[in-house]
């Protein structure tokens, strides 16, 4: 992976709780995926929820800062996102280790690359 690239990958929730009125709330269980991407330069490994979908087909996209956004759907992001984002809860540390594996992984030079790459570069032009 090349510097200054946006790495992401998708970590799957299941039974996810959230904090509400300063308590984790089971009584509203979460499935879904969340897209973990990248912080940037400089935060080598560190991820931000930047995309939830939810398992009945609902997409939850990052509220912008500066709208402020008070929908319930914004909301419920924030909330989502606070879980997975957070290293101090289950899902949290699930999804920092998915992510440190995948991101690492991506690092990763394939050596063979050309090599795979060559055969379809040839048949490109038969097409």
């Amino acid at each position: 992976m090349m510097a200054g690239e946006i790495f992401s990958c998708e970590y799957s929730f299941d039974e996810l709780a959230i904090n509400l009125c300063d308590r984790w709330e089971t009584g509203l269980l979460l499935y879904g995926r969340a897209e973990l991407t990248s912080a940037g330069d400089g935060y080598d490994g560190e991820f931000y929820v930047s995309a939830i979908r939810l398992d009945g087909g609902a997409r939850l996209a990052r509220p912008h800062p500066v709208s402020n956004a008070a929908s319930f759907e914004a909301e419920l992001f924030r909330r989502i996102a606070a879980v997975i984002e957070n290293d101090k809860t289950p899902d949290g540390r699930h999804a920092a280790e998915l992510f440190a594996n995948e991101y690492e992984q991506s690092k990763e030079t394939d050596y063979d690359i050309y090599r795979k790459i060559e055969p379809e570069r040839a048949l490109a032009p038969m097409a």
